[in-house]
């Protein structure tokens, strides 16, 4: 939709405005890169390699005929459509189902007379209704008045002194009109463009074209905490208001006026912008933010000087210097103005007093563990100051900090991708497009929640706690249950069978899990029942008027350290154990530390989900699971029927990337609870809040190590505990793969390792992609830099000196790497900009990989050919999750059976079809199926190989018609299992190198480019492969960068709970040049066809960000007066992290190194 307004607005858009356009989209497939060029393709200044990519797909039509059409008579035109369905009656009057009104107005009188007519009830005017996405509320009010028809509220006009903006102006419009304005006047208007450009920074496309100037405003005015990027920025400019009240009278205020004035029953007209000559005025606004889009401000900033038109440093009149996100009150920096008034700012001195009025004044408040510390918005604050200062004296500044003038510049991304393709056994081995990815663009693939209603249907909502380590004493559901449109609440006893949904005889499965919680809360997002209702508002209403009454609580126990230092025994398990072979007697350093990772939420497409329709014969139930097997077992067990009650179905599911597996028997137990007690159907869809604080995430890590080397860094000994929270249940073990990744490439003889598992109050942390694997070898490569630092080694040798026996393989693909990305030339160059440049730093690093694949248990495949027409359709128990397994499958029996891809249909996995089948998990699932599938084939061809004998040259469907006459069975199953020959254990290697840019003053960062080679032996889609690395090397770097998760350490709520606190990466975070590699002539004897599978090793790659961001650092570090000792530096490395990692202080903030300052003063 982003893509195809765009195209319709500008025809001749180019890619840097195509790549600026999808800030609100979050994408944890494919890295973004292959959605961007595909989008880019259409831009009028796209590469010739970009269009190619797409000229084979006939409906997209020519180029250039993509765009408005201008003729009002051509029938053709879609865009009628779109007019017809707004074609409605301007002033409008509707009760709403909550009983409030809605009522639509087209003039500024009528606003005021429907005040009049409501009285004293509560109304809301609405025009974007965006603020809904940063304040829920909880009370509607009575009446709702939209203005969005009032045209007199959007008019803006550009007069000789002064600008009007209409009050209800789009940030879209508003900004396309400072563009405009800034063309037409840049003398005087000048300052526009910066707006604009600011303006882009605020949320994303789709809310800037619904949002308005007075609605952001509005919220600012309602709460002073909002960081408003849109009030920083017209504050420091000195606009001001018109209000008009209920007596016709209009009132001019300034914003800091607006902000004290009481609101109710008034109506914002316009703003008023004054004319700033570049000749005097010098107008900057900043924002920092956690990403590159769609984030409100950690710290925003705006400055507007008035200079001396004799001498243009000096400040003539009182300047203006405004900063967002500090506290409530805070606005400007009031005496720091002052002082500034009449003093040169070419002046060291008056610098240097200015910025310590500013670490006086500038006083943030604390705010709740979602958001940054109050001395990180402090710095970034003065920094910010010290940003416009250094670009205000230019050439003048010493050179080693004119770096801090400017903002991190990001160019248009680009990526390369390289693979090998074979035509010796088509069409495997080969690229092609997923199967179901022209449905899923087009938005006709069909989801869980795309069900039709049935008559009768019910939507369920979960009543969690907002606590842990507590009990309930009651629960008081009566406010809920008046709700009209409330069927029923039901809890615990209302179970029929046994209250968990836990299936203790499976897969690293050890402990009962309350489906709902009857007394012991052990976390909060805990469930303690569903709320069943005609609609999905009406039960997620009713949800939250549930009143749980708790005992006293204890303070809970959330993070491994709180478990080690209270004495608690029984929440410690030990796991595991590695135990040395040997042990080196060439220790010359012992090097002692402590490594620590956070959580990530999965963050899916497709929420948790579940629908299910009792049938006479039982229940039909369609679940969004990767692990049919699981969820019909938990059904069954919850409400104590037998297994074959249960039919379960998965079409394909919108992601799952581990959160899925036993978690999602959670979702179909509750919602099938509730349709086997009502005997109705029912749907229940989790909201991402009942997702995040209900469902367990990756887990929190905790690592200590003690390890002797050499002087050249080989490890002679290792000791090291390895610590997974596990939240309130070792359920979901994760042992066997850390105990894999900790390994990595490296000789493990003289290692100790000791495997802990930690019971914490937090729900139970389950699998998220590469579990175990990722914290294991994110722990071994941050010991390899911390030996590298140590021994003042480059990290590369002492990687490979530390290499097991056998390592041919990643050292061939190190070696390659590091010649085809030229790492030491760059290295040099790296190096030399550090050395000359004070506030912006770079780094380099690289990680080799080597990933373990485990199979085990059971995968079933069912192939079956229709005579009539030769087609073919397959089911299996691999679920399609959007990686490909389908598409795979369906190669492999287009090339078992010689036909085409065209022919194969794969339907939606059913229990029947596939039973006991594994969860679809840990890259093996599309091995095993598209094994089991080959089986199938062999045998159909097995059967089919006596007939065609009998048969001269016969077409395919010749062949069918007469085995089927001959009674041949063209139905073949088979079940993959670990005594099948292959796929077997196996390995991918790879390595990863990353360059990285740092803003040392605010922590900023950005991948200048990333090299990515993983060895995939003969890859049954490469196509796929590479976009399985690119997601896969993307969702890393949300975790180790942005991706934060924060507890309420007094209560153990989850305060990063939503996407305006919770921050996967966006299109504008991925590399900027993104280099992805499969290793050619490379083969898997043990794989199906000789292939491997991908999908999580690349993920675990990602660490090499960390270290490409300690060494950037290390020089800052040095630079601020630090020695270059090892400094603890953990991720997530959050923008917070980097800055107050790089030891920074306000001290550091220099206009002119010592010495100097006399030669500039005199300049």
């Amino acid at each position: 939709m982003n893509m195809y307004s765009l195209l319709k607005c500008n025809p001749e858009v180019k890619m840097e405005e195509i790549e600026n356009s999808f800030g609100s989209s979050i994408c944890r497939c494919t890295g973004y890169r292959p959605i961007l060029d595909a989008f880019k393709s259409f831009a009028k200044d796209a590469p010739k390699c970009l269009k190619d990519k797409l000229s084979d797909i006939e409906d997209l039509g020519k180029q250039e005929e993509i765009g408005c059409n201008k003729s009002n008579d051509d029938d053709d035109d879609y865009s009628r459509l779109f007019l017809e369905a707004s074609m409605i009656s301007r002033n409008l009057h509707l009760k709403l189902r909550s009983g409030a009104s809605w009522y639509r107005v087209s003039k500024v009188e009528e606003v005021f007379q429907l005040f009049d007519m409501i009285g004293d009830a509560k109304y809301q005017l609405v025009a974007g209704n965006t603020a809904k996405c940063v304040y829920k509320k909880h009370d509607s009010p009575d009446a709702y008045i939209d203005i969005n028809d009032v045209k007199e509220l959007k008019i803006s006009f550009l007069f000789p002194d002064y600008i009007v903006l209409g009050g209800n102006i789009t940030l879209a419009d508003m900004k396309a009109f400072f563009h405009k304005i800034y063309l037409e006047n840049p003398l005087f208007y000048g300052y526009t463009k910066r707006l604009a450009d600011h303006i882009d920074l605020v949320a994303s496309v789709p809310l800037r074209n619904r949002a308005t100037l007075a609605g952001n405003l509005m919220i600012k005015h309602q709460n002073k905490d909002f960081p408003s990027d849109l009030f920083v920025i017209l504050e420091t400019c000195g606009a001001k208001i018109t209000i008009r009240d209920s007596t016709g009278s209009d009132l001019t205020i300034t914003l800091l006026e607006f902000l004290a004035t009481n609101m109710n029953k008034k109506l914002i007209l316009n703003f008023i912008l004054p004319a700033l000559s570049d000749r005097h005025y010098i107008y900057r606004s900043f924002k920092v933010m956690a990403r590159r889009q769609n984030v409100h401000a950690t710290v925003n900033a705006g400055f507007l000087f008035r200079m001396q038109s004799s001498n243009k440093y000096i400040v003539e009149e009182q300047p203006k210097i405004v900063f967002g996100h500090i506290s409530p009150n805070f606005t400007h920096a009031f005496e720091t103005e002052a002082f500034l008034t009449g003093k040169s700012l070419l002046d060291c001195s008056v610098f240097n007093d200015a910025k310590h009025r500013l670490v006086k004044e500038v006083q943030p408040s604390p705010e709740p563990a979602d958001e940054p510390s109050t001395n990180y918005r402090k710095l970034v604050a003065i920094a910010l100051f010290y940003r416009f200062i250094l670009e205000v004296n230019g050439t003048n500044a010493s050179k080693t900090f004119r770096s801090g003038a400017i903002n991190l510049i990001r160019p248009l991304s680009s990526g390369k991708q390289d693979f090998p393709s074979s035509t010796k056994e088509p069409p495997v081995h080969q690229p092609r497009l997923r199967l179901e990815g022209l449905a899923q663009c087009s938005g006709e693939a069909e989801y869980l929640d795309d069900i039709p209603c049935l008559p009768g249907l019910l939507y369920g909502a979960l009543v969690i706690t907002d606590r842990a380590r507590t009990k309930i004493i009651s629960i008081d559901t009566s406010p809920a249950m008046k709700i009209p449109g409330v069927a029923a609440f039901l809890s615990a006893r209302d179970i029929p069978g046994i209250n968990s949904f836990a299936v203790i005889d499976d897969l690293l499965t050890t402990e009962e899990e309350e489906l709902f919680c009857r007394e012991d809360v052990k976390y909060a997002g805990q469930p303690i029942g569903i709320i069943v209702a005609r609609t999905q508002e009406i039960a997620v209403k009713a949800a939250k008027l549930v009143k749980i009454k708790y005992s006293s609580r204890v303070k809970p126990l959330l993070t491994i350290k709180d478990v080690l230092n209270s004495g608690e025994k029984s929440r410690i398990s030990l796991q595991g154990h590695i135990e040395p072979v040997s042990k080196g007697e060439n220790v010359t350093h012992q090097i002692r530390g402590e490594f620590e990772m956070g959580s990530q939420f999965h963050f899916t497409l497709e929420p948790q989900a579940c629908f299910c329709n009792p049938k006479e014969d039982g229940l039909d139930v369609y679940s969004s699971t990767q692990w049919m097997h699981n969820t019909q077992s938990a059904i069954a067990k919850v409400l104590g029927i037998k297994m074959n009650r249960v039919n379960l179905y998965v079409k394909q599911i919108g992601g799952a990337f581990g959160g899925k597996s036993t978690r999602s028997a959670m979702v179909a137990s509750a919602c099938c609870l509730a349709a086997h007690k009502l005997m109705r159907p029912v749907k229940l869809i989790f909201d991402l809040e009942t997702s995040m604080k209900a469902i367990g995430m990756r887990c929190f890590y905790l690592a200590t190590y003690e390890v002797g080397v050499d002087d050249n860094g080989k490890i002679q000994y290792l000791k090291a505990v390895l610590y997974e929270n596990m939240g309130c249940t070792y359920n979901d073990n994760t042992f066997q793969w850390i105990n894999d990744g900790i390994r990595n490439c490296y000789d493990v003889s003289t290692w100790t390792i000791d495997f802990i598992f930690v019971k914490t109050d937090l729900p139970s942390s389950t699998w998220m992609r590469a579990p175990g694997t990722l914290e294991g070898m994110a722990t071994i490569e941050h010991i390899m830099e911390h030996i590298a630092a140590v021994c003042k080694k480059d990290p590369i040798t002492v990687r490979r000196i530390n290499f097991e026996q056998d390592s041919h393989t990643i050292e061939n693909i190190i070696q390659e790497e590091i010649e085809i990305s030229e790492y030491y030339k760059r290295l040099a160059n790296i190096n030399h900009y550090n050395t000359v440049n004070r506030w912006k730093k770079r780094g380099i690093s690289l990680m080799p990989m080597k990933f373990g694949k485990f199979f085990f248990s059971n995968y079933y495949s069912t192939v079956s050919i229709f005579y009539n027409d030769g087609t073919v359709a397959i089911s299996t128990g691999g679920i399609e999750m959007g990686q490909g397994l389908n598409t795979k499958v369906a190669q492999v029996c287009a090339y078992a059976l010689g036909i085409d891809v065209s022919m194969i249909k794969i339907k939606p996995c059913y229990n029947l079809m596939s039973p006991n089948n594994e969860t679809t998990a840990g890259n093996i699932g599309t091995d095993a199926v598209s094994y089991a599938t080959l089986k199938c084939c062999e045998e159909l061809n097995k059967r089919l190989k006596p007939i065609k004998e009998k048969m001269k040259n016969p077409s395919w469907t010749e062949l069918l018609k007469s085995a089927y006459k001959e009674g041949i069975d063209l139905k073949a199953t088979y079940m993959y299992s670990t005594s099948d020959p292959i796929p077997k254990d196996y390995s991918n290697y790879g390595v990863a190198i990353l360059e990285v840019e740092v803003d040392i003053l605010t922590g900023e960062c950005q991948v200048h480019r990333a090299d990515i080679k993983e060895d995939l032996g003969e890859s049954l889609n490469p196509l796929l492969d590479i976009g399985q690395m690119e997601g896969a090397f993307t969702m890393g770097l949300g975790y180790f960068c942005s991706e934060r998760i924060a507890f309420d350490e007094n209560n153990g709520s989850l305060k990063t709970n939503r996407t305006w606190n919770y921050w996967p990466p966006g299109p504008k975070d991925i590399p900027i040049d993104f280099r992805v590699t499969i290793k050619k002539n490379s083969t898997n004897p043990t794989g199906v066809l000789r292939s491997k599978a991908t999908g999580e090793p690349s993920l675990c790659t990602a660490f090499t960000f960390v270290n490409a961001l300690r060494f950037a650092l290390q020089s800052a570090r040095k630079d601020a007066g630090l020695t270059d000792e090892w400094f603890t530096f953990n991720p997530p490395c959050t923008f917070e992290n980097i800055c107050l990692s790089a030891a920074s202080s306000v001290e550091n903030f220099q206009i002119c190194k010592d010495g100097e300052e006399r030669d500039c003063e005199e300049n």
